[in-house]
């Protein structure tokens, strides 16, 4: 991609030296404010803002008046309409330098953010019937094409751009840090130019997270990384898990390799700043796709794990005292029984988006056992309301009959607490770090999220 951009500006440089060449011999008659079609004006509104925005607080430079200069002339390419730059740019600054100068710093933004942003309308359509949606360049620049089609008003298309974003300020890192060369031999025999002809399907089932990632090392390492930090960690183990079992291996060992990279290569907690993105995704820009209840909704997590007494997560983030009170509720009452039981743990266990049975672990003496009430799920996967009700008994044996009546006086606290509340699926705790960001899920009852419950999350 580097070359390519080399090569048109060498191109650019010779049509310019012609075309003065030419003048010396005739004068030309030419009005280029007609060439423009946004009829530029100096220092507009809009000039103002991109100048206080990017390039006094960056030192970046944004273009979006129409120059064949940066597309070269083998292409015809539109020009931005003016009204969605701010729109774009607002993105731009929202969704990929802010978490980046939170998480990384200034120091990294002014090292390695790009010096150019330029703005195209349309895509740049390429001879194998494909079109490129942006192009990076010399680690400084980074060219994004097809924004008259950009809307605010459409979630998809704002994660759609930031993915193109991140894709392009993924090749201008490996441009200054190599990536790394693990990674390059993870699927190494599967790497194909024809990648146009490549379904979803196939490209999944090999280890891809799209297609396009498929055509060479550098695209696979760039669309990996923008799913992990822009489609989030849900979105890339659904992914993984629908795969073949070679393919979600190879998926699950680019993941490891691109967090190395950031942690050891750049110096950047790759934990960290996938939650700041997910974080503007799910709240700036209100994508369904980023919450928990649509993953809920998507049977992605099958069980949701609360051991008060040997998960750490609970001494450092805390618990809601209403749930509290219902687990100390829960353990004394099997303690208070007449067999000499103990409580172990709960869990909530999805068999299907609509499924669960609730789970207790408890002991007498060195024995273990289980006792299993079952429920039925409505789950919203929009605003992510979910009603629990009496479900239907999964199977006849000691968990689901003996066991689970013996101990039902124990357990109605908990069995009470599901029945008789709306709650709201979402990632809990809010106050987790970032290893635990994904890793636990839980619900809040409707209008008091300070009464909630949580716990690990299991696929």
């Amino acid at each position: 991609m580097m070359k390519k951009y080399i090569y048109l500006i060498a191109t650019m440089l010779f049509f310019a030296v012609t075309i003065v060449s030419c003048r010396k011999e005739e004068a030309l008659n030419v009005d280029f404010s007609k060439l423009n079609v946004d009829a530029p004006v100096a220092n507009t509104d809009l000039d103002k803002w991109l100048t206080r925005t990017f390039l006094d607080e960056y030192n970046i430079d944004v273009i979006y008046r129409y120059n064949r200069f940066y597309h070269g002339d083998d292409k015809d390419v539109a020009a931005v309409q003016v009204d969605k730059v701010e729109p774009q740019m607002q993105t731009v600054l929202e969704g990929f330098l802010l978490p980046y100068r939170k998480v990384a710093g200034t120091t990294f933004i002014k090292k390695y953010a790009p010096k150019q942003f330029v703005l195209f309308g349309s895509g740049s359509f390429n001879a194998d019937g494909s079109y490129t949606l942006a192009t990076a360049a010399a680690g400084r620049n980074i060219t994004i094409y097809d924004l008259n089609n950009f809307n605010l008003s459409d979630k998809g298309t704002i994660v759609g751009k930031l993915r193109t974003i991140h894709h392009e300020f993924t090749h201008i890192l490996n441009q200054i840090v190599p990536m790394p060369a693990d990674f390059q031999l993870i699927t190494k025999s599967t790497y194909r130019a024809t990648w146009t002809t490549k379904s979803d399907a196939e490209a999944r089932a090999d280890g891809y997270v799209t297609p396009y990632a498929s055509s060479q090392p550098g695209e696979d390492f760039a669309e990996a990384t923008t799913s992990l930090l822009v489609m989030g960690q849900a979105w890339y183990d659904n992914w993984a898990n629908g795969s073949t079992p070679e393919g979600k291996i190879a998926l699950k060992a680019k993941e490891a390799s691109i967090v190395q990279y950031f942690n050891s290569n750049l110096g950047i907690d790759f934990r960290t700043l996938q939650r700041e993105i997910q974080e503007v995704i799910r709240k700036t820009y209100t994508y369904p796709n980023a919450t928990f209840a649509f993953w809920m909704g998507q049977n992605l997590y099958k069980t949701i794990t609360i051991d008060v007494a040997t998960h750490p997560i609970y001494n450092t983030a805390g618990m809601s005292p209403q749930f509290r009170q219902v687990n100390d509720n829960v353990a004394s009452g099997l303690k208070a029984l007449p067999y000499g039981l103990t409580f172990n743990f709960m869990s909530l266990n999805f068999t299907a988006a609509d499924k669960m049975y609730l789970e207790i672990n408890f002991s007498q003496g060195t024995g273990r056992f289980l006792a299993r009430y079952p429920f039925n799920v409505s789950l919203n996967q929009v605003t992510g309301e979910t009603t629990f009700s009496t479900g239907v008994a999964g199977g006849t044996d000691a968990s689901w009959d003996g066991n689970a009546n013996l101990i039902k006086p124990a357990v109605q606290p908990m069995l009470n607490y599901l029945l008789n509340n709306v709650f709201v699926a979402d990632w809990l705790p809010a106050n987790a770090g970032p290893n635990d960001y994904n890793n636990y899920g839980g619900f809040y009852v409707k209008d008091s999220p300070e009464n909630n419950f949580y716990g690990l999350l299991g696929q």
